[in-house]
């Protein structure tokens, strides 16, 4: 029960995250600029569909009681998360480098 609790807390911060990138594609958040930046643009869409897609399947991972299913997701969502980090935050790194 309290895997359940903590796979669907990871799979709602999942939910949100891809919702507000594909909610703020038209307007400047922390040093991000996807009107002004294409690139930026492009992968907060990639991202935010990516993301919402995770979080709605993992939040069905964490109610199947399926061991296996709950940590094929909880993995996969760590590593996507680590690489939306690096995509996005790329070109500020190399702008700032």
């Amino acid at each position: 029960m309290l895997l359940s609790i903590f796979v669907t807390l990871f799979a709602l911060i999942a939910l949100f995250e891809g919702i507000y990138f594909l909610t703020h594609l038209s307007k400047p958040f922390m040093i991000f600029d996807p009107v002004k930046s294409p690139f930026v643009h492009r992968q907060l869409q990639v991202w935010g569909i990516i993301m919402t897609i995770l979080g709605l399947i993992t939040l069905v991972a964490a109610w199947t009681n399926s061991v296996a299913f709950i940590v094929i997701m909880v993995v996969l969502g760590c590593i996507l998360e680590t690489q939306m980090a690096f995509t996005i935050t790329s070109e500020f790194r190399a702008k700032n480098h």
